[in-house]
């Protein structure tokens, strides 16, 4: 059977002739994310909007020809705002257009850097930086960024107080009693929008992204107050002033708007501060953009970090020295290329090219854009950044792990980014030694390596000590000159520590060795406590005397008697085990965070597995954000297989589409089906010979699951995604009831 895997898409020019309609759909989609956002970023960052729009551009028709990824749009981020900010304004000394001018050089030098680090292949180095402080630099970019734009979105500006984050905080109050009121509606529209859009379930409002929402509905907006003519206006006996400086401006023309680096403070101490500011956070967050990107990407290509980054960095550099901010592979427009449909670089190129063409044709229309818009975009990222969830989250992971966050995210608040990050490091390590981690391997693991006397084929790889993120690198090394094993053993008897960092590690190098069809077994951890019921948190050496039983919540208990009554096996608390739950629509929009409360069993020749995953639809943080309670039923013999096909509502929408495109399979003779139901699949023969009439008729009698099937195996999980007991016992009854059918008939 053909599968995603066999059919995976031509590159270059024959990528082109071949998806040339999905990329450019998909890059049209994309362009209209990023245009907002292009021109925020910029403007958050302390320079002209168009900067923001020539880093995207050359990003997207330059560096996807020569980037290492398949399906990543590359440009601004937001979380480079911070460091090109402090550029600015440590450079200018009261100068904007001069402090402008010199960070263009610091991301220019920054950018060849990181093509050197490329060069030298220290992507590898992406591994070192414990995950819980790059998420907490992460948080703390998020809260700055936050902080700085509320006052854009208020109409005020925050006064005096050098560089100092805290005085910046002591003005928001004052903010919020001299805010404009006119300028601060727009905001709170816009927040609105970004907020209600993911909760809208009807068609025409979902295919257009919320950020392109925000700019059709405050135009007209700024268009009923008036902001292109300066004027006062009186609100509660206060007055106010409103105008132009409260709207998006670019210059007359492109050429204009090039400006040249200037190298003259490249002896200085604050230059290089920059530099090495930029270099870092753009190199962790490509590295961190890429791998996330790949987890998505429905036909498993693993990009190549190094190539990526060094593309990323030549990009940075061309594009600071025309004006334009340092670039990325950006998850969010990254997320949306994928779910869009794109399926190669091309995507980015056009992606670029649309945004050269509103550039170049636009510009009546960008300059009707409030900033308050913008700001409430950025305040809406950084939020997400920051969110309370990602603190839950890391909380989940362990103690420990919301100890280097939070130090991480103080440290970068109070002093800069690089202080804050090498603060959560060295909390990491101490807490390592506090732990029993030896001085002398803290950043190299004691290891040999035994070859398997009976088979040829199979090395185990023995551990001592510690296991955590600073000696990762020297296992990695030690695994990749074991590469040409077909089964490769960690032994991890003699080990009293491993951490989360390095165990996610761990688990991301088996998927890769199982992609490949090889085995990276680890072994002998029975004596290791995990800190927590996540399924990556860190383990210490201890006795485990406390059984699942004694753990089990409501839920879970319920759960377990459900198991029981089907006689079926019942694995409570997180785990990784989701291999089964990949290559499905929803696993598309989002990334696979884990499965929990597994309940697994054979019926009728059918192998039915539940469980109740979670997943993370926002690539910036690891907080999981959305659960669906979902059933997998596959065939016991290896060669038995359903045609593949998604079976799922219909609306009034769908149905007008469908009507244009005909892309809906109908039934004549259920009309109750074919009205309820939108079915679609690659074979309409093979879908309509498994949807017998008395498979159509039982469908429409539980019209609340949908139905997708990869082929190998089926899906099945409500419409409301409701995880209540009762549901999940009719969700199995259901699934039971549908193999039935379709065996007997």
């Amino acid at each position: 059977m053909n599968t995603l895997l066999d059919k995976k898409p031509l590159t270059g020019l024959a990528g082109l002739k071949a998806h040339w309609k999905d990329d450019l759909l998909s890059g049209f989609m994309v362009s209209l994310i990023a245009l907002p956002l292009c021109l925020g970023i910029a403007l958050a960052s302390g320079v002209p909007p168009m900067a923001g729009l020539t880093a995207a551009i050359v990003g997207g028709m330059l560096m996807s020809r020569i980037t290492g990824s398949y399906v990543t749009i590359s440009g601004p981020a937001a979380g480079l705002i911070v460091v090109t900010l402090a550029a600015v304004e440590s450079m200018g000394a009261g100068d904007p257009l001069a402090g402008y001018k010199f960070a263009l050089a610091a991301i220019v030098v920054a950018g060849l850097i990181q093509v050197g680090f490329g060069m030298l292949k220290v992507g590898k180095l992406g591994d070192f930086f414990p995950a819980a402080a790059v998420h907490g630099m992460l948080a703390a970019i998020g809260v700055i960024i936050m902080i700085k734009q509320l006052f854009v979105a208020l109409g005020t500006k925050a006064e005096g107080g050098g560089h100092s984050l805290f005085h910046t905080i002591s003005q928001i109050p004052e903010a919020f009693s001299n805010m404009n009121p006119e300028i601060a509606l727009i905001a709170m529209v816009s927040l609105f929008i970004l907020v209600g859009h993911p909760r809208v379930n009807f068609k025409p409002i979902k295919m257009i992204p919320a950020p392109m929402w925000v700019i059709i509905v405050t135009i007209p907006i700024s268009h009923f107050f008036d902001l292109f003519h300066e004027h006062h206006y009186n609100l509660v006996g206060n007055d106010y002033v409103i105008g132009p400086k409260y709207l998006v401006h670019l210059p007359d023309s492109i050429v204009d708007g090039i400006v040249f680096p200037d190298f003259g403070m490249i002896g200085t101490g604050a230059f290089w501060i920059a530099v090495v500011s930029i270099a870092l956070v753009s190199s962790i967050e490509s590295l961190l953009s890429a791998s996330a990107v790949d987890t998505l990407d429905p036909y498993k290509r693993k990009s190549n970090l190094n190539r990526d980054m060094a593309s990323m960095g030549g990009g940075s550099a061309i594009s600071g020295f025309v004006g334009g901010l340092p670039m990325i592979s950006e998850i969010v427009r990254s997320s949306a290329n994928i779910t869009n449909g794109a399926k190669t670089q091309w995507a980015n190129f056009f992606h670029g090219a649309f945004l050269l063409i509103f550039l170049l044709f636009g510009k009546p229309i960008i300059e009707q854009i409030p900033l308050a818009a913008l700001a409430a975009m950025l305040i809406h990222v950084g939020f997400k950044l920051a969110a309370p969830a990602e603190f839950k989250h890391v909380w989940e992971i362990g103690k420990e792990q919301l100890l280097i966050f939070v130090t991480t995210l103080l440290m970068v608040l109070a002093t800069d980014l690089i202080i804050g990050i090498a603060a959560g490091i060295l909390m990491k390590l101490i807490l390592h030694l506090f732990h029993g981690a030896p001085l002398r391997y803290l950043f190299r693991t004691k290891l040999n390596y035994v070859d398997n006397e009976e088979n040829e084929d199979v090395g185990t790889i023995q551990l001592h000590h510690s296991a955590i993120f600073s000696n990762y690198l020297s296992l990695k090394k030690e695994i990749e000159n074991h590469y040409d094993k077909g089964h490769l053993i960690l032994d991890f008897k003699n080990v009293n520590l491993i951490d989360h960092t390095f165990r996610t590690h761990l688990h991301e190098l088996k998927d890769e060795w199982e992609k490949e069809g090889k085995k990276l077994e680890l072994k002998n951890k029975e004596h290791l406590i995990a800190v927590s019921d996540h399924p990556l948190a860190a383990k210490v050496a201890g006795n485990n005397t406390v059984g699942y039983g004694e753990k089990l919540n409501s839920h879970q208990i319920e759960l377990l008697d459900i198991s029981k009554s089907n006689r079926w096996d019942f694995e409570p608390g997180k785990t990784m085990s989701f291999e089964d739950f990949r290559d499905f629509s929803f696993s598309r929009s989002g990334r696979i965070s884990y499965a929990q409360n597994l309940i697994s069993g054979s019926f009728e020749n059918y192998r039915f597995i539940f469980a109740e995953v979670v997943y993370d639809t926002d690539l910036r943080t690891k907080a999981a954000t959305d659960l669906l309670p979902a059933l997998i039923i596959k065939p016991e013999q290896s060669n038995a297989s359903w045609p593949v096909f998604t079976m799922e509502k219909e609306g009034f929408f769908e149905k007008v589409t469908n009507m244009a495109n005909s892309k809906d399979i109908d039934f004549d003779d259920h009309p109750v089906f074919s009205d309820k139901f939108l079915l679609k699949g690659p074979n309409e023969d093979e879908v309509r010979k498994f949807f017998k009439p008395v498979v159509l008729q039982f469908i429409e009698s539980n019209p609340i699951y949908h139905l997708e099937s990869n082929g190998p195996k089926l899906i099945i999980y409500r419409f409301d995604k409701k995880k209540k007991e009762k549901e999940v016992a009719e969700l199995i009854r259901f699934g039971k009831r549908l193999v039935m059918t379709i065996d007997k008939y």
